[in-house]
Parts: structure tokens; sequence; C-alpha cells
């Protein structure tokens, strides 16, 4: 009577914590014990994004290529980003250079000139400053200079499109 009362209670248990985290678990009786299987926590999926463009340098360098990959855990916390950025020339005639930026992402949103803005703001890990990109619409990432979210003035494109996967 009492294994029966302890499996009543082991499964009245399972059954409310399945209720709760959605998650299947099996009970099963073997030579009069009490066995509960279940299954592992499904591993946190990242959705990434990847925006791709060449932005013109300072000083009348070569362009600067950008590969941005936005990867966004999906309980929508916690945001990460990669950025490599490969400067055409930067060594001499078809020597470039790229550098590897890495920290965290994370979503704004400003009134600029009487007008909602939402941007992307990318932290580095390493200390150095942000970056912005305004969020111009599903396909395109516009850099601008700081967080004031201003664009910059000029014919020169400094735009980042989405790539398809």
């Amino acid at each position: 009577m009492k294994k029966f009362m302890m499996l009543v209670a082991i499964v009245a248990a399972f059954a409310s914590c399945q209720s709760k985290n959605k998650k299947n678990a099996e009970i099963v009786v073997e030579n009069d014990s009490v066995v509960a299987i279940v299954p592992a926590p499904a591993p946190i999926e990242i959705d990434e994004e990847i925006f791709t463009g060449t932005i013109p340098a300072s000083n009348g360098r070569p362009a600067v290529d950008y590969v941005l990959t936005l990867g966004a855990a999906t309980d929508g916390v916690d945001t990460i980003y990669t950025l490599d950025m490969t400067y055409l020339d930067a060594a001499g005639p078809g020597k470039n250079q790229t550098f590897t930026s890495k920290g965290k992402k994370n979503e704004i949103h400003k009134v600029v000139n009487n007008k909602p803005k939402k941007a992307v703001k990318l932290t580095p890990d390493d200390g150095n400053s942000p970056m912005y990109f305004v969020i111009v619409n599903d396909t395109t990432l516009r850099m601008v200079n700081d967080s004031t979210l201003q664009e910059t003035i000029s014919q020169s494109v400094y735009d980042l499109t989405k790539v398809k996967n």
C-alpha cells in the first residue's frame, strides 16, 4: 500500500511539473521501484541574421567590407553579435586586413527630428566604443555616427543588407 501511495504522489508531482514546464516525463515501475525518465531540456536555439555591405573608409582610403552576424537566443534576452571588418588594401594593393569585434547587441528606440527611430547598438566585449545601426527596414541596417542616431549628410552609402539564409 505504501508503494502504491508513493507512486500516486510521484505521478501527481510529475504531472504538476509537466503542466508548468510543458515537458514530457515518463513514469516506469520496475521491480517494485519507481523510475522517472525525464528528457533533457531542449538546447537554446540561436536565430542568426547576417548583414553585409561595403562602407566607405575615411581619409580617401579604400572601403571596408562588413559582415555583421546578429544572433538572438530564443528567450529574447541574451543577444550577441560578431562583426568582421575587412579593410581593403590596408597593407598595400591587394593586401586586405580583417578585424573582428564581438559583444552584446541591444535594440534601442529614440525620437530623432520628431520621428521615432529603432536601432541596433553593438557594444564590444573589448571595451571599445559602441557602434550604432538604424533599422531602415527588415533587410537593411544603416550605420550612424553615435547614440544620437543621426545619419551622415553625404551621398555615400552606409547600408548593410541582409543575406538570405
